[in-house]
């Protein structure tokens, strides 16, 4: 932990900034909050922590004004409130950074920094002063400038999270609630984040801080909030609780938050895709690499440092400036041109950004699982559902994901909308699986359950392909990793050289090991 993210003492004897008393709400028979009930000083970060499902987003929505309550109390600096709207949550001075990224992709960064924000009229001297407002706010969060005229569209799935960041934080707020915010960050981008947030907390801000990355929990809050289906379950304040006995507090079982490095596996020297003389940015040194058969190598660096190129040169989704890129098969060396073509031949790409590039959300969760596998359920020209719902049962089961009501997919947590996209493509039983950032935004349970399912893909022989967001994802998972630094391969680590601090110290190029595979 730095300095700059260090919690500060805060005065517990201050009036909250918010009080949640007993909040409680029901979608007919499911009761999605029993007992949400807890309270934010000034200046103090609190986490809310929980399974997907135990009803963290249904508590955010509460205080945010999109759900009302059926029952309990909510004050705001010791008044009574109860929201019939989020303008009104707003103008309480509760500002909410969702899940989800929340953006007008068509207008441009500045339009959505400042949308609903102040007055719609416009004028020279306004917009020079919401620039100069926004650039500030902006360099903060990224370190850097951005053209604040361009679409947001243009922008990077991280840059488009820094957008709706630096809105909330435009708001001046008196609580910001901040929900699985940091999902899309590097950790370079995550720390400047928690200092600006630990600044403005020592400035009497409050803050709602909900993340299934416990290193985050454990660095950033001086207070911990459990829930457990529906309801509060414990509070723990900082350094009264390691991060194995809040695991055990949220899950109700004896988990253990670290697992250790993996067994080392005999894994075949057999290539199954290769990447000869590949030159992702131009002016930049050409590398190689051969990822095995059965093999699970991860991708790693900080954000727009190459491994997106290099996932998506697997996939056929970018061409690399210089190099071949090949799909090895029984029959044979196949250059990898198109996305079509390559899934066609059994590789497949689960994408970073479920919500616009993995899923339907407005279809059923069958109709997106069965939407590349189709063909398989056709017969004499019609389609025979019982053999897509056999499927899927099948499919469901490896990643214990449990059928119920066929609502949309919207309507299912972010790890069980995850469960499904991964299960779409195993029953297209894929030769390799590129997976990008995978276990974005899901709870602890749900990683470890995706985990078994990618090793047991590679225990029978897949080869899987890991970029992630999240060091100690790759020290638990994976066999071998590539860190890319500015553009270029910065380090290649295997056996004991996957550690936290050997990743790390190569995302900001203080490594250099030669590609050997």
């Amino acid at each position: 932990m730095t300095a700059a993210t260090a919690p500060t003492t805060v005065p517990r004897s201050e009036q909250p900034v918010l009080v949640a008393e007993g909040l409680a709400k029901s979608f007919g028979q499911t009761r999605a909050l029993t007992d949400g009930s807890l309270d934010v000083r000034p200046g103090e970060v609190v986490a809310l922590l929980g399974e997907n499902g135990s009803g963290k987003s249904t508590m955010v929505k509460l205080l945010s004004g999109v759900y009302r309550p059926d029952h309990g109390l909510l004050r705001v600096d010791g008044r009574d409130v109860r929201f019939a709207s989020p303008r009104e949550a707003l103008s309480a001075g509760i500002v909410t950074i969702f899940q989800e990224i929340l953006v007008g992709r068509d207008r441009s960064v500045l339009d959505n920094l400042w949308l609903g924000n102040g007055s719609p009229r416009r004028s020279r001297q306004l917009d020079r002063e919401r620039r100069d407002r926004a650039a500030e706010v902006w360099t903060a969060l990224a370190g850097e400038s951005v053209d604040f005229d361009v679409p947001v569209s243009e922008l990077s799935l991280m840059q488009q999270q820094i957008c709706v960041v630096a809105r909330a934080l435009l708001r001046e707020p008196r609580l910001l609630v901040l929900d699985e915010s940091t999902s899309t960050l590097d950790v370079s981008l995550r720390d400047r984040l928690f200092a600006e947030l630990r600044r403005r907390c020592d400035q009497g801000m409050g803050a709602l801080f909900i993340s299934h990355r416990m290193d985050e929990v454990m660095t950033l809050a001086d207070r911990y909030v459990a829930l457990r289906t529906g309801a509060v379950v414990g509070t723990r304040r900082r350094g009264d609780a390691t991060s194995d006995e809040l695991l055990q507090l949220i899950s109700g079982a004896d988990i253990h938050g670290v697992r250790s490095r993996p067994e080392p596996r005999a894994i075949v020297d057999e290539a199954a895709m290769t990447a000869e003389s590949v030159v992702l940015r131009a002016g930049r040194r050409a590398f190689d690499v051969k990822v095995r058969r059965g093999e699970i190598l991860g991708l790693a660096g900080l954000e727009g440092h190459g491994q997106d190129e290099l996932l998506r040169s697997f996939a056929g989704l970018h061409t690399p400036v210089e190099g071949r890129v090949h799909h090895h098969t029984a029959a044979g060396v196949q250059p990898v041109r198109d996305y079509r073509s390559t899934v066609a031949r059994g590789v497949v790409y689960v994408p970073r950004d479920r919500k616009v590039e993995g899923m339907a959300d407005v279809l059923s969760i069958i109709d997106n699982y069965s939407m590349p596998t189709l063909k398989e359920d056709a017969s004499l020209g019609l389609l025979r559902r019982r053999r897509t719902w056999r499927r899927f049962r099948e499919d469901a089961t490896t990643v214990n994901f449990v059928p119920g009501r066929q609502d949309s997919i919207g309507r299912l947590s972010g790890g069980n909308q995850q469960k499904v996209i991964v299960a779409r493509w195993l029953a297209s039983r894929p030769d390799v699986i590129l997976l990008n950032d995978p276990t974005r935004g899901v709870d602890l349970k749900t990683k470890h359950e995706l985990y078994d399912v990618f090793r047991s893909l590679a225990e029978r022989g897949t080869t899987v392909v890991v970029l992630s967001s999240e060091v100690d994802e790759l020290v638990h998972l994976v066999d071998r990793v590539l860190v890319f630094h500015d553009g270029g391969l910065s380090a290649e680590l295997a056996g004991d050289d996957v550690t936290p601090d050997g990743i790390v110290a190569a995302y900001f190029g203080n490594a250099h090991k030669e590609a050997t595979a």
